[in-house]
Parts: C-alpha cells; sequence; structure tokens
C-alpha cells in the first residue's frame, strides 16, 4: 500500500482502515523475524543513538526506542506529515521520548556522524534516486555504525488466481506503477560497497499474507488494472469473484518476497 493512498484519504474512517491494514501487514510473521534479525545485525541496543529513515507512523521505531532504552536516542524520520502527527501521538501514549521529524530521505536533517545505527523499510523503492537516500544515511552514520534495510521485491508478488496469464497482467501493472524501483534487492549490494560498507549480509522471507489482507490488497490490484485498460470488465468480475470465493474457504495463498541488507560503515 503506497503512502500517497494515505494522503488522499480524507475520512477518518478511512484513515482508520488503512492504518489498521498497515498493522495486519506488520504483524506478519515473516516480516517480523525481518524486522527482529534487522534488530540485532543492525547494531540496535541499550544506549545507542538510531535513526528510522521513512518511520511512517512508528510501529517499528517504538520498538527501537524499547531497545535503546532511557540512555538511548531514538530519531524518526517521515515525509508524511500526517504519519509523523500518528507517531508522535502513539508515542506521547505509551510514555515514549522519540524525537519525530519530517523530512526528506534523500536530504537528512542530521549532521555527519550523528547515529550508531541507521535502519530504513520499504522506502527505497518509492525513490527515483534511491542511491542519494544511501549516501544521506552514510553521511550521518558515525564511522563504524551500523545499516539496516528492509524491502521487496515487486515481482515476487504471488497468489493463487487460477487463471495464471490474467494473474499475470494483473501483478505486473503493479509492478509497472506501484513504486519507483520495483527490483530494487538487486543493485543494493553493489550501491552498498560502493559507499564503503562493509561485512554485508543479506537475508530473506517469503511473507504469507493473513487472508483478509489478501482479499483486500489483491481486489484493489486488479481493479487498478480495469482503470489503466489493462484487463477487462469482465476480467475484473472473474478475478473478484475468485478472491470471494478462496477467501470464503480460507484459501487465499498470497506471498511477496522481503530482502534485509545489513552492514558497517567504514
Amino acid at each position: 500500500m503506497e503512502l500517497s493512498k494515505f494522503k488522499a484519504l480524507n475520512d477518518v474512517d478511512s484513515v482508520n482502515a488503512y492504518i489498521s491494514a498497515l498493522e495486519a501487514f506488520d504483524g506478519i510473521v515473516e516480516l517480523q523475524e525481518l524486522k527482529e534479525l534487522a534488530r540485532t545485525r543492525g547494531g540496535v541496543a541499550t544506549g545507542k543513538s538510531i535513526l528510522d529513515v521513512g518511520c511512517g507512523f512508528g510501529l517499528e521505531t517504538r520498538r527501537l526506542a524499547e531497545a535503546a532504552g532511557a540512555q538511548g536516542k531514538v530519531h524518526g524520520l517521515d515525509k508524511s506529515a500526517d504519519f509523523i502527527k500518528e507517531a508522535q501521538r502513539r508515542a506521547e501514549a505509551a510514555s515514549q521520548s522519540i524525537a519525530y521529524q519530517i523530512g526528506d530521505a534523500t536530504a537528512l536533517p542530521y549532521g555527519d556522524n550523528s547515529f550508531d545505527c541507521v535502519r530504513a523499510e520499504r522506502i527505497l523503492i518509492y525513490l527515483t534516486d534511491f542511491s542519494a537516500a544511501l549516501s544521506e544515511m552514510r553521511r550521518v552514520l558515525k564511522p563504524s555504525g551500523k545499516i539496516a534495510l528492509i524491502e521487496p521485491d515487486f515481482s515476487t508478488n504471488t497468489i493463487n488466481i487460477s487463471d495464471r496469464a490474467l494473474t499475470r497482467r494483473v501483478l505486473d501493472h503493479e509492478i509497472e506503477t506501484a513504486v519507483e524501483n520495483s527490483f530494487l534487492p538487486g543493485p543494493l549490494k553493489v550501491a552498498l560497497e560502493r559507499l564503503g560498507f562493509a561485512s554485508i549480509e543479506i537475508s530473506s522471507r517469503a511473507l504469507i499474507f493473513p487472508q483478509d489482507l489478501a482479499a483486500s490488497y489483491f481486489s484493489s490490484l486488479a481493479v487498478n488494472a480495469l482503470e489503466a485498460g489493462k484487463i477487462s470488465a469482465s476480467e475484473n468480475e472473474a478475478w473478484q469473484t475468485e478472491l470471494d470465493d478462496l477467501k470464503a474457504r480460507g484459501a487465499i495463498f498470497a506471498t511477496i518476497s522481503y530482502f534485509l541488507f545489513t552492514a558497517d560503515a567504514p
């Protein structure tokens, strides 16, 4: 789901539903495994200074703050004022001290060598020039600091709709339009090496969508493809009918692969 969709929502019920969907996605077991691994390999520990780039409304930022403890310092940055407002509300409700700020990943508003750890998740895929954001993360990292990046490969999106040719057209449209860098995990290792990062480790998980989230998400993908003229009205109807049937039987099988990159700054 895209950040732009959140910005376009203008009623409380729609915003709450969207936030609930993001929370459901965040709760996927395999993604939580990658997040935990990212904290461990990314050097997150008591007393550390940590930056969460593209923090959204702070789901992971709050976990970072718990790990850093009272002696640590955690910052969260996001381009969306709506997300930052919600992140601040949640932090205050939990009595957590987190420094949230609106900002751009390609021009981080922090000084050189400011953080022990920098992490980002599902952010680089939305950037035309993801290398600029990586350079900024490298700049604000202290010498020997650690970076952790979690990004999906949109080409690995799958769902068990029986018409495989139709499925391919729907998913190809998502690959082509949803993000700027749909195949991003491929060039990340080389990009990190060019910036001087060392001890690069890569791990991956295939995330399995919960039934309700899968039904909602993959329904919207077919609607998007229909509106773009990539599939016909009858094909969309067939897609939605089969999707509803699969959901009713608890039989949707939908996945996407996510990749974790961790590395040490020189």
